[in-house]
Protein backbone atom coordinates (compact mmCIF):
# COMPACT_ATOMS: atom_id res chain seq x y z
CA UNK A 1 0.00 0.00 0.00
CA UNK A 2 1.37 3.03 -0.96
CA UNK A 3 0.71 6.10 1.81
CA UNK A 4 1.21 9.45 0.50
CA UNK A 5 3.65 11.23 1.45
CA UNK A 6 2.44 15.09 2.47
CA UNK A 7 5.21 17.63 3.22
CA UNK A 8 4.87 17.61 7.02
CA UNK A 9 5.90 14.07 6.71
CA UNK A 10 8.41 14.48 4.50
CA UNK A 11 10.45 17.33 6.40
CA UNK A 12 10.07 14.83 9.43
CA UNK A 13 11.96 12.24 7.82
CA UNK A 14 14.54 14.74 6.10
CA UNK A 15 14.98 16.34 9.58
CA UNK A 16 15.31 13.03 11.41
CA UNK A 17 17.64 11.95 8.66
CA UNK A 18 19.60 15.44 9.29
CA UNK A 19 19.08 14.62 13.01
CA UNK A 20 20.65 11.38 12.99
CA UNK A 21 23.71 11.97 10.69
CA UNK A 22 24.42 15.09 13.22
CA UNK A 23 24.55 12.11 15.96
CA UNK A 24 26.45 10.05 13.84
CA UNK A 25 29.34 12.37 12.72
CA UNK A 26 29.58 13.93 16.71
CA UNK A 27 29.84 10.46 18.02
CA UNK A 28 32.44 9.66 15.16
CA UNK A 29 34.59 13.39 16.48
CA UNK A 30 33.81 12.16 20.10
CA UNK A 31 35.49 8.44 19.32
CA UNK A 32 38.49 10.08 17.48
CA UNK A 33 38.94 12.49 20.30
CA UNK A 34 39.04 9.07 22.84
CA UNK A 35 41.05 7.37 20.49
CA UNK A 36 43.61 10.28 20.10
CA UNK A 37 43.71 10.37 24.10
CA UNK A 38 44.10 7.27 24.57
CA UNK A 39 47.26 7.36 21.57
CA UNK A 40 48.73 10.42 23.36
CA UNK A 41 48.14 8.39 26.79
CA UNK A 42 50.21 5.45 25.54
CA UNK A 43 52.90 7.92 23.83
CA UNK A 44 53.58 9.65 26.98
CA UNK A 45 53.63 5.74 28.71
CA UNK A 46 56.85 4.80 25.52
CA UNK A 47 58.37 8.01 26.62
CA UNK A 48 58.50 7.26 30.24
CA UNK A 49 59.25 3.59 29.97
CA UNK A 50 62.30 4.79 27.16
CA UNK A 51 63.71 7.52 29.28
CA UNK A 52 64.06 5.15 32.16
CA UNK A 53 65.59 2.48 29.92
CA UNK A 54 68.54 5.44 28.53
CA UNK A 55 68.82 6.46 32.45
CA UNK A 56 69.31 2.71 33.13
CA UNK A 57 71.54 2.27 30.10
CA UNK A 58 73.17 5.25 30.93
CA UNK A 59 74.32 4.22 34.47
CA UNK A 60 75.40 0.81 33.49
CA UNK A 61 77.62 1.89 30.70
CA UNK A 62 78.89 4.44 33.60
CA UNK A 63 79.63 1.44 35.45
CA UNK A 64 81.46 -0.50 33.47
CA UNK A 65 83.56 2.28 32.29
CA UNK A 66 84.13 2.53 35.77
CA UNK A 67 85.18 -0.99 36.09
CA UNK A 68 87.04 -0.97 32.88
CA UNK A 69 89.28 2.20 34.07
CA UNK A 70 90.41 0.14 37.58
CA UNK A 71 90.66 -2.89 35.16
CA UNK A 72 93.42 -0.87 33.32
CA UNK A 73 95.36 0.57 36.62
CA UNK A 74 95.35 -2.84 38.23
CA UNK A 75 96.68 -4.69 34.84
CA UNK A 76 99.46 -1.58 34.76
CA UNK A 77 100.38 -1.73 38.29
CA UNK A 78 100.12 -5.36 37.43
CA UNK A 79 102.31 -6.13 34.45
CA UNK A 80 104.62 -3.49 35.93
CA UNK A 81 105.19 -5.74 39.69
CA UNK A 82 105.16 -8.59 37.11
CA UNK A 83 108.35 -7.34 35.18
CA UNK A 84 110.12 -6.27 38.07
CA UNK A 85 109.49 -9.47 39.72
CA UNK A 86 110.82 -11.00 36.68
CA UNK A 87 113.86 -8.98 36.20
CA UNK A 88 114.87 -9.24 40.07
CA UNK A 89 114.37 -13.31 39.41
CA UNK A 90 116.10 -13.62 36.68
CA UNK A 91 119.47 -11.39 37.57
CA UNK A 92 119.02 -13.49 41.29
CA UNK A 93 121.95 -15.82 42.02
CA UNK A 94 120.96 -18.97 42.19
CA UNK A 95 120.60 -21.06 45.67
CA UNK A 96 123.03 -23.85 46.28
CA UNK A 97 121.05 -27.14 46.52
CA UNK A 98 121.28 -27.50 50.69
CA UNK A 99 120.43 -23.54 51.04
CA UNK A 100 117.36 -22.17 52.56
CA UNK A 101 116.26 -18.88 50.85
CA UNK A 102 117.02 -15.38 52.95
CA UNK A 103 113.49 -13.87 54.08
CA UNK A 104 113.69 -11.07 50.98
CA UNK A 105 113.70 -14.27 48.10
CA UNK A 106 110.89 -15.46 50.17
CA UNK A 107 109.54 -12.44 49.98
CA UNK A 108 109.90 -12.00 46.57
CA UNK A 109 108.39 -14.87 46.11
CA UNK A 110 105.11 -14.59 48.41
CA UNK A 111 104.49 -11.19 46.01
CA UNK A 112 105.07 -13.16 43.19
CA UNK A 113 102.17 -15.70 44.25
CA UNK A 114 100.06 -13.31 45.78
CA UNK A 115 100.07 -11.26 42.32
CA UNK A 116 99.17 -14.71 40.48
CA UNK A 117 96.53 -15.28 42.96
CA UNK A 118 95.47 -11.70 42.31
CA UNK A 119 95.30 -12.03 38.55
CA UNK A 120 93.61 -15.40 38.75
CA UNK A 121 90.69 -14.17 40.48
CA UNK A 122 90.30 -10.82 38.23
CA UNK A 123 89.46 -13.44 35.16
Amino acid sequence: MDVPLNGRSAGAAVLAGALFAAGWVTNGWRKDAELAELTAARAQADVATANQALGELRAAGAGIRARADEYRAIQSTLSTRLDAIQKELKNAKPLPADCRPDAGRVRMLSNAVDAAKQAAAAR
